[in-house]
């Protein structure tokens, strides 16, 4: 497949990426565009719901979090500047046509997100797991006064020999099949 043929099959790709009807793994490699896909999954998808919160982007790191909120952020105020901005390269046109149909969809439904940028829900996993289990305390089985470690060592070493303590014990369903994984 000759240069054009792999953009174009590029292109292809990402634009099935970000329909909202499915759900994707993106792999690639560090540059190659993968946040700013996600950022136009999620405008795409902003730009469909009643709510802002009704679109909730997971990450693993508060900087991976504040970066994603910071760029979905960024390209609503430059669509807001310059809704009709010619010459963009064309991943870039996307996000900015995109952007431009959550603006539209920010009008309709006073959401305010240029000026309230906290209803974009991109969150940490912990974040998420915690606030789930804060607001449903007997479900979670944990109750309340959760908070995330910042530093959990003690905590995995706890549950480390609380593993072990069932390993030991011949009364448990699990032990055999701990014991196998473990060995």
């Amino acid at each position: 497949m000759n240069a054009h043929g792999r953009q174009a099959a590029d292109a292809d790709r990402r634009q099935d990426a970000i329909d909202a009807s499915r759900s994707f793994i993106v792999q690639a490699p560090a540059g190659s565009g993968k946040t700013e896909l996600l950022i136009q999954r999620m405008l795409r998808l902003l730009a469909r719901v009643e709510q802002p919160e009704e679109v909730l982007a997971i990450t693993f790191t508060r900087k991976a979090a504040a970066e994603m909120r910071n760029r979905l952020v960024t390209e609503l105020r430059e669509a807001a500047r310059d809704p009709g901005a010619g010459g963009l390269e064309p991943h870039k046109q996307l996000s900015r046509e995109l952007a431009v149909q959550v603006l539209q969809a920010d009008q309709a439904g006073h959401w305010e997100l240029l000026l309230q940028p906290n209803r974009l829900q991109v969150r940490t996993i912990d974040s998420l797991c915690s606030e789930l289990a804060r607001r449903l305390p007997i479900l979670s089985g944990l109750g309340g006064g959760l908070r995330v470690a910042e530093q959990p060592e003690a905590l995995y070493q706890r549950a480390a020999l609380r593993t072990l303590a069932v390993i030991e014990s011949a009364h448990d369903p699990l032990q055999p099949h701990l014991v196998r994984v473990l060995d």
